[in-house]
């Protein structure tokens, strides 16, 4: 399961634990103070803040240890049922303890109780309903993690089965690879793509993920080898058992169901501020699109009174681990733009496989203005609100490019793409291909919410004053 999916679930999870806490503790409350005589004895409910807080405190911690926190593993209805019960136990047995300390007299023991029990049947019925919610939405292909499986043993075939067994999980095998010098057909019914030595070119050539290494550390050398070139690239590597050292990813121990792994992966591993930049990106692109739809109406109007072509651009381009989206612009050039590229393929400025060209005469004038402030990139805010890009990360660039790649620039890919990221602030075309790659790098490495702020920040004085721009 991906860091983002894990930290979102575990958000929903605690979000919904003290909603259905709090919504519990009203109904103890009415129903108490509906019965006979007990309306002197209680104070208003705003009195009791200080206890719901604590609770909340507790019930959190408890949970966390009951594992209802760490998603990886399912748990069955009877570990759900048995888990809430011991939780709320737990948590009802500390609180009588603090109480007993603090020698508190003014808590009725019948709203207590009652709190307690109405809040563990709400407590199963949450989680139940999250499981069967959040299982649903994961077999109907929501987020899948795209799996590639090294082993065709014993722990590969436990390894498959448990990805078949729990859908929920998100899992999608992609492919086996054999440790053998000649691969099988397939395996279990899974293709076997070809044999370890075959990794690099396979993670070129498909959508991976997520690499699981199921089989004996017979070969530590090789072992080495396939983590640096997942490393490489920035894709995740995972192994069964034993670990090995590496120079920018960094290890995390998990489960997959019972299986530990111990887990490598170079992309940022704060998992909570990952989930907050995502929440941002959707809800200030969704704000912006409609903020800014007069001045997108009036600049698609200039486009098409200009020449009368399409006022959109859209292309392929790759996204996170490589993924296909379209990405949408405004259009600045003329409409044989792309056929004229070949012609115009000697004045390239930029090395590398990116092309880039200082007063490009297939640039239109309402496209020269567009792109001198970035207002062309306007329309990739509908790329950010769908979960394609973002507003901070490395620029997308098109398959084309990808393909001439050297392995270590290929690990740019393994963040989601954004509007502007260092490239942008550091001169734009007045940097070199593999100076612009080393920046991207430099970001995914010393990423965080504060970072992508700073950034930006140096962004808006860049785009109002143009610097930089073709």
């Amino acid at each position: 399961m991906s860091r983002e999916k894990a930290t979102s679930l575990t958000l929903i999870s605690a979000i919904t634990d003290g909603a259905l806490a709090g919504v519990s503790f009203y109904l103890a409350y009415v129903i108490k103070i509906r019965l006979p005589g007990e309306l002197a004895s209680l104070g208003a409910i705003s009195e009791y803040g200080w206890f719901f807080l604590t609770y909340l405190v507790l019930l959190f911690t408890s949970n966390y240890f009951q594992g209802f926190y760490t998603f990886g593993r399912t748990l069955t209805n009877g570990e759900i049922i048995a888990g809430v019960t011991k939780s709320n136990g737990l948590v009802m047995l500390n609180l009588m303890m603090v109480l007993f300390v603090l020698k508190v007299q003014t808590l009725s023991r019948l709203l207590f109780v009652m709190f307690a029990g109405i809040n563990i049947i709400a407590g199963i019925f949450g989680k139940l309903f999250l499981k069967a919610v959040t299982g649903s939405f994961q077999q109907r292909g929501f987020n899948t993690v795209h799996a590639l499986v090294i082993g065709t043993g014993e722990q590969a075939r436990e390894i498959v089965a448990g990805i078949r067994n729990h859908p929920e999980l998100g899992y999608r095998i992609v492919g086996l690879l054999n440790g053998d010098e000649k691969p099988h057909a397939e395996i279990a019914d899974v293709p076997v793509l070809g044999t370890s030595a075959d990794l690099h070119d396979i993670l070129v050539r498909r959508r991976v993920d997520e690499v699981f290494y199921a089989k004996p550390l017979d070969d530590a050398g090789r072992l080495a080898d396939m983590i640096w070139a997942c490393e490489e690239i920035g894709i995740r590597f995972s192994l069964v058992t034993d670990f090995v050292r590496t120079s920018i990813a960094k290890s995390s121990v998990r489960y997959f169901l019972e299986t530990p792994l111990l887990t490598f992966s170079t992309t940022p591993a704060a998992v909570g501020q990952l989930f907050i930049k995502a929440v941002i990106d959707r809800v200030f692109a969704g704000i912006l699109l409609v903020a800014l739809s007069p001045l997108l109406t009036a600049i698609a109007a200039a486009i098409k009174l200009s020449d009368g072509g399409p006022v959109f651009f859209t292309q392929r381009r790759c996204g996170l681990n490589g993924r296909l989206f379209t990405m949408f612009k405004f259009r600045t050039m003329v409409e044989r733009a792309e056929q004229l590229k070949e012609e115009l393929a000697r004045y390239n400025e930029m090395s590398g496989p990116v092309f880039k060209m200082r007063n490009d005469p297939r640039v239109t004038r309402v496209g020269r203005i567009l792109r001198r402030f970035s207002l062309d990139e306007l329309p990739q805010l509908y790329n950010i609100f769908r979960g394609e890009m973002s507003f901070v990360g490395p620029r997308p660039p098109i398959p084309e490019e990808v393909e001439r790649y050297e392995r270590w620039q290929r690990r740019r890919l393994s963040m989601r793409p954004g509007l502007t990221c260092f490239w942008q602030i550091s001169g734009r075309n007045e940097i070199d291909f593999d100076a612009w790659m080393r920046l991207d790098l430099k970001y995914i490495d010393n990423w965080s919410l504060k970072l992508d702020a700073i950034i930006v920040g140096k962004t808006i004085p860049v785009v109002l004053t143009g610097k930089g721009a073709s």
